[in-house]
């Protein structure tokens, strides 16, 4: 809907309320939608298949319906892991549906949140509502506990949960996909429900409770999981500057302290970056320095997994806010010649790249071609770069099988982002 639209049917609202008391909760849902459509759906204009590569729209945009083919045609759950498997999209018993790791045979906040995120970025509002009310019917806490506002991070496919905890990126990407939707599809409803995880996540008292608030209010960076076990650290790839200053814009409470955690989130993807390798640590202190878990089942002080999505994170606010591109230039041609010089091959390292082990995946070709919109505009060199990561993703073959879900999430994003669908 257009702004000005939008803004004749608020000041309409006001004065048929004029000699009226207005309900408070009418006046927050009106002062957002306006700072929504203010704000805007504001789709990147670069696209670096066509910049780069020379790709035609026309191209583009079969890739991105072949994508969404490929992971949202509904699917038979008794075959899901069966080899030559596509889709993560399965429909419940009650019409609703889940996206599911078909790696770990359950349903994560984190993948529930992507699935959203896609749907609302390329306008497919069923499989979006269908998503958001499994979340909410089978993965939200109850009001009367503790994590109320919170999601548990993990349930079977029947909806029981059972991680006991969040993931804390789950509930980032589930408030910025309900205010796009709010904006995209004109239904505040989106917007109220994502103001409610901000200001039921960002209220707690972790010291009587033992749950403390999504992002440490000192230093302003998200916890890991905000518990006694993991509020004192944090993820890199958690780590979402260009959301929290969308939040900054759109939410009704606490915009000063969306503007100064997205500031501590951009300081973060530079400070726990390796200084000559770039590569990143799965988790880290709120220093920037690595961070070994001792609850977790692997070295988690070393890039493994998580980490694969900061160069994602990176580049989505190279070219959604532009507030640190020098820095964001020099962190990501020292991460992206790091995989360059190894060939590609390897999908886990220490931090000096000394040790390389494991395979590239599709995720990582993803993530790694939306690293390069900080390369794009370089040096030649560096233009270079950025050409040989964006044809690697544009070659890549759709995940298949048994580990399909994590990195075709990171790829499915990716596809958005380098091809300038992705929007704030």
């Amino acid at each position: 809907m257009p702004f000005s639209l939008l803004f004749d049917l608020f000041s309409l609202s006001l004065q048929r309320y004029e000699h009226q008391i207005i309900n408070q909760d009418m006046k927050k849902t009106l002062l957002t939608l306006v700072c929504l459509a203010a704000t805007g759906l504001t789709v990147n204009a670069d696209n670096l298949f066509k910049k780069l590569l020379g790709k035609t729209d026309a191209e583009v945009n079969e890739k991105l319906e072949t994508a969404w083919n490929h992971f949202f045609t509904p699917g038979d759950l008794s075959l899901y892991e069966a080899d030559g498997q596509k889709t993560v999209y399965y429909e419940s018993a009650d019409g609703l549906a889940f996206i599911m790791d078909t790696g770990s045979n359950d349903v994560r906040t984190e993948g529930m949140s992507y699935g959203m995120m896609i749907s609302v970025q390329l306008g497919h509002r069923e499989e979006f509502d269908k998503i958001w009310k499994w979340s909410k019917r089978y993965m939200a806490y109850p009001e009367n506990s503790p994590w109320d506002g919170f999601f548990c991070w993990q349930c079977r496919p029947d909806g029981t949960k059972f991680g006991g905890s969040n993931a804390s990126d789950g509930e980032v990407y589930y408030a910025t996909a309900l205010f796009l939707a709010a904006e995209r599809w004109n239904e505040p409803q989106y917007a109220k429900e994502a103001n409610e995880i901000l200001q039921r996540t960002m209220d707690n008292d972790g010291e009587l409770t033992g749950v403390y608030n999504l992002y440490n209010r000192d230093n302003g960076l998200i916890t890991f999981v905000p518990d006694r076990a993991g509020h004192s650290f944090t993820d890199p790839s958690y780590q979402l500057p260009a959301f929290l200053d969308y939040w900054a814009k759109v939410a009704d409470k606490d915009r000063k302290f969306w503007k100064k955690a997205a500031k501590a989130a951009r300081e973060h993807l530079i400070a726990s970056a390796d200084p000559v390798t770039g590569l990143y640590p799965d988790y880290s202190n709120y220093d920037g320095t690595a961070y070994r878990w001792p609850h977790a089942a692997y070295d988690t002080s070393i890039y493994m997994y998580d980490a694969i999505r900061c160069a994602m994170n990176v580049g989505m606010d190279y070219y959604l806010t532009g507030k640190d591109k020098r820095r964001q230039t020099e962190v990501m041609a020292r991460l992206l010649t790091t995989m360059r010089n190894d060939g590609y091959r390897h999908g886990h390292f220490s931090l000096d790249g000394k040790k390389a082990f494991g395979d590239y995946s599709k995720g990582m070709a993803g993530a790694n071609a939306v690293g390069a919109f900080a390369l794009a505009n370089s040096t030649k060199e560096h233009q270079a770069l950025a050409r040989e990561l964006v044809q690697g993703l544009w070659d890549a073959k759709l995940p298949t099988g048994k580990y399909r879900y994590y990195e075709g999430m990171v790829y499915f994003l990716s596809l958005l982002h380098v091809s300038g669908k992705f929007g704030l």
